[in-house]
């Protein structure tokens, strides 16, 4: 099992490079070429509808051909290969074009690379591999921001071009991503080899199918209110901070040591008390970052919320996934990937463009960029709150070996005898 999981980890680590090369970048890339608020809201929004509204359909065809190999490669190559024309875009409005154009090829490649990755590893073993898997994208992820930095840091530090060099290269190395996985050996029993999770009736199946639609009905909420955000923070960062092209990258580049860290020991304790306590746990880490940036006056804020969402970040990267895998059906994982990110990119593209239109309609009241930013932090931090109070009532599908009470009782005794 092992050795047919290197191209698997091959296209993850070379991928992630190229991500880590270009994909952070992008929205500040927008900044520099005179986006407005309400231009990010189009960018943000666009970037969460498209890459998840076409899941569902190329979910149920995978699923009906049998084979994931083949939408992930082509998807990959056709998504990369576009950082060329985002290098060359000249205004915010050709780069968000280009960017919807590019979200339709990877809404071909997500849920194929999810049900794949499950379909490969056995039940009991998801959240370790997950972790390894996304520990070493990370690692690349984090290699290719630094490479970015070295070639930003060349170029004037408040211009566009500096951007350039980087997003050519992640074109390249994200098509090579695409070709590695042509090593993967699939033929249509893929579907079902890899799980070995517990076989249920019809009767549980649907209790399970009523679990996993209250599943999504919770995290659309969430999303909404956690999407209105994202158009901002790169306006908070950029101009209401001053950061410069270095500052930016140096953030990516702690977000992405912080989570790495982390990453192996969320997947354990993900593979001993499941995968609900711990997005559960992520839900409430996540609320507090609307009002962080909101009243951030320095840099360093910034710095340490990138050091803080390193937890709830290395879960989302790993317990959603194996929440979908525990829940679906065998045969309908691609299915199921599809739509709760279908139903994510519908909340997340109303929700990034109203917080975009928001700060710009509330910075014209209040008369202050500041202010204008700050209303929609606040309404932010307020629909966040309630929906991870909603996620409590999501329920395990699967048994696991422990409750996280358990695993805390443990973790208290060894520290008590540490002490002693």
């Amino acid at each position: 099992m092992r050795e047919g999981r290197r191209p698997l980890y091959a296209h993850q680590a070379v991928g992630q490079l190229g991500h880590g090369l270009a994909g952070p970048f992008v929205p500040y890339y927008a900044t520099r070429l005179g986006a407005t608020t309400a231009d990010l809201g189009w960018l943000s929004a666009f970037s969460n509808l498209f890459p998840n509204l076409l899941q569902l359909p190329w979910g149920r065809l995978s699923d009906r051909v049998g084979r994931r190999v083949p939408f992930i490669v082509l998807g990959t190559i056709l998504s990369m290969s576009l950082f060329l024309l985002i290098a060359a875009s000249a205004s915010p409005w050709q780069l968000i074009l280009v960017v919807l154009v590019q979200s339709l090829a990877i809404s071909m490649v997500v849920p194929n690379w999810s049900a794949l990755l499950g379909e490969k590893i056995a039940f009991g073993k998801r959240g370790r591999v997950f972790g390894s898997v996304s520990r070493i994208g990370g690692i690349a992820s984090l290699m290719g921001t630094l490479l970015a930095a070295l070639i930003v840091f060349q170029a004037p530090q408040t211009s566009a071009e500096g951007f350039h060099i980087p997003f050519v290269i992640a074109a390249i190395v994200g098509i090579a991503s695409g070709l590695v996985l042509l090593l993967v050996r699939e033929t249509k029993a893929t579907v079902t080899e890899g799980d070995g999770s517990p076989r249920t009736d019809p009767t549980v199946d649907a209790e399970r199918r009523a679990d996993f639609l209250y599943f999504v009905k919770v995290q659309t909420f969430y999303n909404f209110f956690m999407s209105m955000i994202w158009p901002l923070v790169p306006i908070t960062v950029a101009v209401v901070l001053g950061a410069s092209n270095l500052h930016i990258v140096m953030i990516t580049v702690v977000t992405a040591v912080s989570t790495i860290v982390l990453q192996s020991q969320v997947g354990r304790l993900l593979d001993r008390v499941g995968p609900v306590a711990l997005i559960q746990a992520s839900r409430f880490l996540f609320v507090l970052v609307p009002l962080a940036y909101g009243f951030a006056n320095d840099l360093f804020f910034i710095y340490l919320v990138a050091v803080a969402m390193g937890v709830p970040t290395a879960i989302v990267n790993i317990a959603f996934n194996a929440y979908i895998l525990d829940v679906a059906p065998p045969k309908k994982h691609a299915e199921y990937f599809g739509l709760f990110n279908g139903a994510i990119g519908l909340v997340t593209f109303a929700g990034t463009l109203l917080g975009g239109y928001l700060a710009r309609a509330s910075e014209g009241a209040l008369g202050s960029l500041w202010l204008g930013l700050l209303a929609v932090y606040v309404i932010s931090f307020v629909g966040r709150t309630a929906g991870a109070f909603l996620s409590l009532r999501i329920r395990d599908p699967t048994k696991y070996p422990e409750s996280v009470d358990q695993v805390w009782r443990r973790f208290e005794h060894y520290l008590v005898n540490d002490r002693r």
